[in-house]
């Protein structure tokens, strides 16, 4: 190696001011500190002098964690709240919820539960250490799981979240039940949520809706079945798809919304104003994914064959 080293530079060819190579970094790189594994606070570079005493003054005044916590908050997706469901989602729900009835597994019952309520009477429920997208997500794999061990035609649904001052978030899911199944499905549900089901329905004045056989004891989630099944579920899913606005911008004009089929009279339709044109609340989530509503996978696929008119698309 000295041999080598001596040759080249009396060849002349020895690095030297004039020939050395430009820096790839021209940034002086950030100063920290190595941290004792016992104590991570101590700074092992303190007894060095000027440079130790700098170097622990830097990370006093920017501290790792800080400093970490500020790269995740830059890396993470941007949150986006919506107000509404998006112009359309009701004529599809509609479409899904026709499809399931041509299929032959119509969406015949409404799942609501109320967050806020069943977090109040348990707040120990281990449902709550999950977001909410991820919490819905796990209760629609188990239903899955549940209703397809017992129906050919497996997990037909729609689900949609929404928000009101008086109930806060809550979880709105139609889907088909099979025959025979309202008592079992309610003591699973009871397991599921963590709230016991109630031995005695609710009156009107309770706050009991149309078509209810189950509720918990404190009325935290309940399920109803439809009243009116030659309907083929379509006022079913006109309530989910509620949360559409019933208006919307054209030209600058605020003018009814008649790509929604289901709407009050101030705004052009046929159903007494109120029901279905109250807005429903901003739901938090994120530019990707924002996860406020959701169909059942056959129905999606059945929807677009029918779309397409290739009706072979659609097997029960």
């Amino acid at each position: 190696m000295d041999t080598q080293f001596t040759a080249s530079s009396s060849n002349g060819t020895a690095e030297t001011p004039e020939l050395r190579k430009r820096p790839i970094y021209i940034d002086r790189a950030l100063p920290v500190p190595y941290c004792s594994h016992q104590n991570p606070h101590q700074n092992t570079l303190a007894d060095k002098g000027a440079q130790g005493a700098a170097l622990k003054a830097a990370t006093a005044a920017h501290p790792l964690d800080a400093v970490a916590g500020k790269i995740t908050k830059t890396i993470q997706s941007p949150e986006k709240c919506t107000d509404g469901l998006p112009i359309g989602s009701q004529t599809n729900f509609i479409e899904a919820a026709k499809c399931a009835a041509i299929l032959g597994f119509p969406v015949n019952t409404l799942l609501t539960v109320r967050w806020s309520s069943l977090y109040h009477h348990d707040n120990a429920n281990p449902l709550f250490a999950q977001p909410p997208v991820e919490r819905i997500a796990y209760l629609v794999e188990l239903l899955r799981k549940w209703i397809g061990a017992r129906c050919r035609g497996g997990f037909q649904y729609l689900w949609v979240r929404e928000t009101t001052s008086e109930l806060g978030e809550h979880w709105h899911l139609a889907f088909h039940l099979p025959r025979g199944k309202q008592k079992a499905i309610g003591a699973y549900l009871s397991d599921l949520l963590g709230e016991p089901l109630s031995h005695t329905l609710r009156t009107t004045a309770q706050g009991r809706t149309e078509g209810e056989f189950a509720c918990s004891v404190w009325g935290s989630w309940h399920l109803a079945k439809d009243t009116h099944p030659e309907r083929s579920s379509f006022y079913l899913a006109a309530y989910l798809g509620k949360g559409e606005p019933s208006e919307r911008m054209y030209r600058g004009k605020l003018v009814p919304n008649t790509r929604k089929p289901v709407r009050g009279r101030v705004f052009g339709g046929r159903e007494r104003s109120g029901r279905y044109d109250a807005p429903q609340g901003q739901i938090r989530g994120t530019t990707a994914l924002k996860k406020r509503f959701d169909i059942a996978r056959p129905l999606k696929q059945a929807m677009k064959a029918r779309q397409s008119g290739d009706l072979s698309g659609m097997r029960a």
